[in-house]
């Protein structure tokens, strides 16, 4: 049987993908970011269903503000520090504990350790915007282990397998999706801190809030741990500076809405958390993980009504 086109791309991602992780450990630092600006132009040349994803993205959130000028230029830094993240993530086996604190600085550290002498944990919320991953790494280092991050499989399992050994490396304990809340509420009880991501499609399974002026399917973990547990709810977002470092922007506690009507409360507290992962959108565009589908799920009215035309 013919593989068709995306089958291909996906397995010749999967290769390089594999092959960059076992090589990636000779590259020195200062190799990364002149190899990051080659690769990310590939990316963006070869791959024109992901270009096709990106740039309609672009158009979806910034198309009355922007040219179309402006919009491929934000594309363009988007592939490069998404490359530029990879390869970090892939050599961090090899990168010394001293080059992640030097290059990873955290900003508002103050906020989690005030929480955790509360004693109810901390839930972390943050988004696929900068070097999550090295951020992550960064944290854990500062003492926050384990680290507890929500993450979904990749389609492959050799992929899966990779990404999670990295993570676990870098002193994360990874809880798979399915399940997550059950086992989350256990660590906040135990004073823990995790980190959720909130800025995906969670398709059916999740609450559809406004993001960017169109409603998207969020996860709604972050929400409801904030009703189930008294955890402080924190957000940290990672910023690229100039020199080629990253700070952690770690902001204080979010008041979570709690009221009698627990439905109403994690989507209205979804919203808020989803709002302030598109402030951070908005001041740095290019950070932002574009190759995704985040409208790709509708809310049951708006099909409801395309099946009635």
């Amino acid at each position: 049987m013919a593989l068709s086109y995306r089958q291909v791309q996906q397995f010749v991602g999967r290769t390089i993908l594999l092959f960059m992780a076992r090589y990636a450990h000779l590259l020195p630092r200062r190799a990364l970011p002149p190899l990051a600006t080659v690769i990310g132009a590939l990316v963006m040349t070869i791959s024109r269903r992901h270009r096709r994803i990106v740039m309609g993205n672009l158009r979806t959130t910034f198309g009355g503000e922007k040219s179309e000028l402006e919009l491929r230029v934000i594309a363009r830094r988007f592939y490069r520090y998404f490359a530029l993240g990879l390869l970090e993530f892939l050599r961090m086996p090899a990168t010394s504990e001293q080059e992640i604190i030097a290059t990873n600085v955290l900003q508002g550290k103050h906020y989690i350790d005030e929480a955790l002498e509360r004693g109810h944990g901390v839930v972390l919320i943050s988004a696929h915007y900068g070097n999550w991953e090295t951020m992550a790494y960064r944290l854990a280092l500062a003492g926050y282990r384990p680290l507890n991050v929500i993450a979904r499989n990749q389609r492959d399992q050799e992929v899966t397998e990779l990404i999670n050994s990295l993570r676990r490396h870098g002193g994360l304990r990874v809880i798979p999706r399915d399940g997550a809340i059950r086992e989350c509420v256990r660590r906040l009880e135990n004073n823990e801190v995790v980190g959720i991501a909130i800025d995906q499609n969670a398709g059916e399974k999740g609450v559809f809030v406004d993001f960017f002026g169109k409603l998207a399917s969020t996860a709604a973990g972050a929400a409801v741990l904030a009703r189930r547990t008294q955890a402080a709810i924190i957000p940290i977002l990672c910023v690229r500076r100039p020199d080629g470092t990253q700070v952690g922007e770690i902001g204080p506690p979010v008041e979570p809405q709690r009221t009698d009507d627990v439905e109403s409360d994690v989507i209205a507290n979804t919203a808020i958390f989803t709002k302030i992962v598109e402030e951070a959108v908005r001041r740095h565009p290019d950070h932002w993980f574009w190759m995704h589908q985040r409208w790709k799920a509708r809310p049951p009215w708006e099909r409801d009504e395309t099946a009635k035309d």
